[in-house]
């Protein structure tokens, strides 16, 4: 619409008019000879210079916000700095779990660490860092200051990668706009305002829809192609979103869903399930256990005693009801799927076949990487049934995965509770590699007799957090589960879901 000739409302031709008399060439002033707010000016002005019946000289401005992260670490330190503060207290430190994998990237990146094997050690650069001021917290620290003066222009100008990354980790937001200067009429802007303004309705509202005033009045134009500033309408959490579209898939394939504990004890976790009481898996460095509760008991004693009786003949060993008391956070979803072998595996027959699903956490104790976390989301399936067979399970695998787009292929496999045990993966072209996406088979005989079922039980396990890489983009798990708002505002998908 530049340049364009139209008719000005009356508000309009009164600005121009204070403008082309020379009252004031300044917004405040313009604003106080009108009486009118500075938003509704401003929007006159955006409208007229528009269509160049104004000139405004414009400069721009930032306005910055500090987070609750960012305060965190303006009061804290940021993670690499009490990161390398810990090594120097204690000494060099081993690759775990409880290492913050920000902190040590940004300790890395800035040559503060080295790394040894699976050995952290402060580098030299990382022990002469300890004693000076770290310029990210210092350009932090003078952002949170001058914000609430409005006056950061000179600290982003002169530290503008550094706030890019600021940003990026989501301590700061920034937002920039400009602000009106100077204006001035323009010979077009002069036309108009020789002409008679009209009396054009600006905004619709309840009261002139009410009094049929629309009917006779004439609205003023709007060009619906004008720039805007962004809006951020709420979104769906990425993961949330990917973990809705899986549940959609196994509901439309005729299963249910049901749901388990979180923090469950060693009976259902392990022993219900054939594992062995001196199985690796149960040891500290594989699997949370809790303090607090430290046990949980098994209120089914039937159940308890046909347990122990399938541990002391399949095993041949001593089997105690203290380990299987124990209390952990559970280490996958199987343990909800058991407990429903017990609860649906002596229905009336006309009941099978049963198709259930569970999605949720799970919990890991081992070394977070990219694509590996200590809480990883799996889906459990179980199928329930009479004459059931691989093929069943085979038939089941291919059509989920073909609502994802993969042509999954089979090979045997060993899995601890299922005889016989199948490896589902597909073949990673771009890295010519086969991938694992699933452990499958039919659960034990001895698994089903003990909780009191002669019925046929398919399972599998899917992890789903690295399926997810198929379809957001991200180079790391982290990133999805860290809630940066940044991040989840410009989050893009490969794939619809």
């Amino acid at each position: 619409m530049k340049g364009a000739s139209r008719d000005i409302t009356i508000e309009e031709s009164k600005l121009l008019s204070c403008i082309d008399n020379g009252k004031s060439h300044d917004l405040d002033e313009i604003c106080k000879a009108l009486e009118m707010d500075q938003s509704t000016a401003a929007s006159y002005i955006d409208g007229l210079e528009k269509i160049e019946a104004l000139s405004v000289i414009r400069s721009k401005l930032h306005e910055v916000q500090v987070t609750p992260e960012g305060k965190e670490d303006i009061k804290e330190g940021f993670p690499e700095e009490r990161l390398i503060r810990h090594i120097k207290a204690s000494g060099p430190m081993g690759m775990s779990s409880k290492v913050d994998s920000v902190a040590l990237g940004w300790a890395k990146k800035n040559g503060w660490v080295e790394i040894e094997g699976s050995t952290i050690r402060l580098s030299e650069n990382g022990k002469l860092a300890l004693d000076k001021v770290y310029k990210y917290g210092e350009v932090l620290s003078e952002l949170g200051k001058m914000a609430e003066n409005s006056q950061t222009d000179s600290t982003i100008e002169h530290n503008q990668d550094i706030v890019k990354d600021l940003v990026k980790r989501g301590l700061v937001i920034v937002k920039e706009r400009s602000q009106i200067g100077a204006i001035s009429i323009t010979d077009l802007g002069k036309t108009l305002l020789s002409g008679k303004p009209k009396d054009l309705i600006t905004t619709l509202s309840r009261d002139i829809i009410k009094s049929s005033e629309w009917k006779t009045k004439e609205f003023k134009s709007y060009n619906v192609t004008d720039p805007t500033e962004r809006a951020y309408p709420a979104r769906i959490h990425p993961s949330h979103r990917f973990f809705s579209y899986i549940r959609s898939i196994f509901l439309s394939m005729g299963f249910s869903e049901v749901v388990g504990p979180i923090i469950d004890n060693a009976f259902w976790n392990f022993d219900a399930l054939f594992s062995p009481q001196d199985h690796p898996t149960r040891d500290m460095q594989d699997t949370f256990f809790l303090s607090n509760p430290k046990e949980i008991g098994v209120s089914d004693l039937e159940v308890l005693s046909r347990v122990r009786r399938m541990h002391k003949k399949g095993w041949k060993s001593a089997w105690r009801e203290s380990l299987a008391k124990q209390a952990l956070l559970r280490t996958h979803n199987t343990s909800v799927s058991v407990k429903n072998i017990l609860k649906y595996g002596n229905l009336a027959d006309s009941a099978y076949p049963i198709k259930l699903f569970s999605l949720g956490k799970v919990f890991r104790n081992e070394s977070i990487d990219y694509k590996h976390l200590n809480e990883l989301n799996q889906l459990d399936g179980i199928i329930i049934g009479d004459s059931l067979t691989l093929s069943n399970l085979i038939f089941t695998m291919k059509e989920f995965y073909s609502y994802l787009g993969i042509d999954v292929k089979f090979k045997p496999s060993y899995f601890p509770f299922v005889e016989p045990g199948m490896e589902g993966y597909y073949h990673n072209e771009e890295h010519d590699d086969d991938i694992e996406l699933f452990g499958s088979g039919i659960i034990r005989k001895e698994i089903t007799k003990a909780m009191g079922t002669n019925k046929t039980v398919l399972a599998w396990g899917i992890g789903l957090d690295r399926l997810m890489f198929n379809y957001i983009e991200t180079d790391s798990l982290s990133e999805i589960y860290r809630n940066q708002i940044g991040w989840l505002r410009d989050v893009k998908y490969k794939k619809d879901m």
